[in-house]
């Protein structure tokens, strides 16, 4: 589904009510569409999210130590690569709390002209939260760790990627529970998590949305 209608079935996540969405489809068939395309994950949303933080900060290319896109109320995930990145471990280590009314994008990103900080940020429905400071170990490589926003054009193909991840995964009735965006060693990588009733996969995309490869976890 390209193009204004689902931009049309977007706008009935964010407004929905108990009685559906009037002029665009009807309540079972946008939750099954809903389902089917990430709950709702889409290019605009990193870009606005980003966007907000960018007016917020005055940084005009943000600086992300990790980038998580969850579809409402996505309670748990797993990412289990062989070569997992210790940012991503020290993330799903904390306390952060992944449900959500809505599609919602999670920022982790060093503070301008602080080089040893970190702040979290969310993203959800059009409201960017205010910063939460991060512990910072004497060991973390920020440097090592950290990318710019501009440096993951695949940021603009989100749609793209679900629909990829979906397909490659090859899994019944599966939905894509997260993606994240981090560096893994030199690489920026895109990884999407689809899970299924019966399996689980990871699909791997490079920095631009390209497609990598799959595995079952």
């Amino acid at each position: 589904m390209r193009g204004g209608r689902w931009f049309r079935v977007l706008g009935c996540l964010i407004v929905l009510g108990t009685s559906g969405c009037v002029g665009a489809v009807d309540r079972a068939e946008f939750e099954d569409q809903v389902r089917a395309r990430g709950g709702g994950l889409v290019s605009s949303l990193p870009q606005e999210a980003i966007a907000a933080l960018s007016r917020r900060t005055g940084d005009t290319d943000l600086e992300a130590n990790l980038i998580i896109l969850t579809p409402p109320n996505s309670t748990q995930f797993r990412l289990t690569l062989n070569d997992q990145p210790a940012q991503i471990t020290r993330y799903l280590a904390g306390d952060e709390v992944l449900a959500a009314r809505g599609p919602t994008v999670r920022l982790r990103v060093r503070p301008p002209d602080r080089s040893r900080q970190l702040d979290d940020y969310s993203f959800t429905l059009g409201a960017l939260s205010a910063p939460r400071p991060v512990r910072v170990s004497a060991t973390d490589d920020l440097d090592g760790e950290d990318f710019t926003v501009g440096e993951v054009p695949g940021l603009s193909r989100i749609e793209d990627i679900v629909d990829t991840a979906l397909a490659r995964s090859a899994l019944s009735d599966g939905q894509v529970t997260v993606i994240v965006v981090s560096r893994f060693g030199r690489e920026i990588r895109i990884v999407a998590n689809v899970l299924s009733p019966r399996s689980e996969t990871v699909a791997e995309f490079d920095r631009t949305g390209t497609f990598l490869r799959v595995q079952q976890v």
